[in-house]
């Protein structure tokens, strides 16, 4: 079930100096209601793009399935883009030890932490990052424990062919609404395959996180409500101090949301005039400087109330180091309504 309104107007964030447009972001728009309906939307739904690190709610379905007692820190750390902040590290390493696994199993990569401060404090001790640094170590470390509940070899488990995989590209297909062969496969950076779908299938895809029990039957209905809990209970592990998701989750009630790289977004709003909904937007250059601003414009779109805080996050008048004002932000949405 698709439901499609078709190509149509994109959306755009243009950002101008001096009175002169300097840089346009073209943005494409998918929602769709508890109903697997796709209500609204704007320029192409049907592009076929990757939601990168926004299908990690997805990818750590097989974990809340296997693992229905798994405390909701750690459920939530294995959906994170994290900051590698302690809080961060001593959760991943507590769902690490759960399956036996240790740093070395990680296949995530290394890079130094994205909070300033964890990072500086890393050189200030003379230490290198190591893979649990990776902001995807937590759902590395997921991955892993998910293999071993489920009698899965741990070896191997970031490559396409391992059984993990495998079914992580079953779940975006059924979740997503669309057939297993428009779920196309690539390489993520860190190293498990990511996977690209129709934009219209992601927004299915977080309708369904706001509202499983409306859409779903069978354990994927509860598993998918610990995924929901947990992100909405634990925002500051989702990604990190002053950073979008965290800050978004900890300020608009019933709404978990995910970035993704390359200016990806998915929001699961369960308190909306028009009941729970499900958002995915891609800003199609990738300039992630433009995410905040649809966010927020999409927010206030679907009715939901957008105070001054929010609005602090992706403000219109843009400042330069000094202070002063050096031009404007302006997004343009003409969504159309199903």
């Amino acid at each position: 079930m698709t439901g499609q309104t078709g190509a149509g107007q994109a959306g755009q964030v243009i950002f101008t100096r001096g009175g002169v447009p300097e840089s346009l972001h073209r943005v494409h728009v998918a929602v769709v209601d508890a109903g697997r309906r796709q209500v609204a939307a704007c320029g192409d739904a049907d592009l076929v793009t990757f939601p990168r690190s926004s299908s990690k709610p997805v990818q750590a379905l097989p974990l809340a399935l296997a693992a229905p007692e798994l405390p909701g820190d750690e459920l939530a750390i294995a959906c994170a883009s994290h900051a590698g902040t302690p809080e961060h590290l001593a959760v991943v390493a507590r769902l690490l030890a759960r399956s036996g696994s240790t740093v070395e199993d990680l296949r995530c990569g290394t890079h130094p932490p994205f909070d300033p401060a964890a990072a500086a404090d890393l050189i200030r001790r003379g230490e290198q990052p190591t893979p649990l640094h990776h902001n995807c170590s937590g759902k590395h470390a997921g991955m892993l424990l998910a293999c071993v509940l489920n009698g899965w070899p741990r070896e191997g488990y970031t490559e396409q062919p391992h059984p993990l995989q495998l079914r992580i590209r079953e779940l975006h297909a059924d979740l997503g609404g669309v057939a297993m062969d428009d779920v196309h496969v690539g390489t993520d950076g860190c190293s498990v395959p990511a996977l690209a779908l129709p934009l219209h299938g992601m927004a299915r895809v977080f309708a369904r996180l706001a509202a499983p029990a409306e859409s779903l039957a069978g354990p994927l209905a509860p598993a998918l409500e610990r995924v929901f809990g947990a992100m909405t209970a634990h925002p500051l592990l989702i990604a990190g101090p002053g950073r979008l998701d965290t800050t978004l989750m900890s300020l608009v009630p019933g709404l978990a949301a995910k970035m993704g790289a390359e200016a990806f977004y998915g929001m699961a709003l369960r308190e909306t005039p028009r009941g729970p909904l499900g958002v995915a937007f891609k800003v199609q250059d990738g300039g992630e400087r433009a995410r905040p601003h649809v966010a927020l414009a999409m927010l206030e779109a679907l009715g939901v109330p957008v105070t001054a805080e929010l609005r602090a996050l992706a403000p219109n008048v843009q400042y330069n180091w000094a202070g002063r004002e050096v031009g404007t932000a302006e997004v343009e949405l003409p969504l159309r309504w199903a």
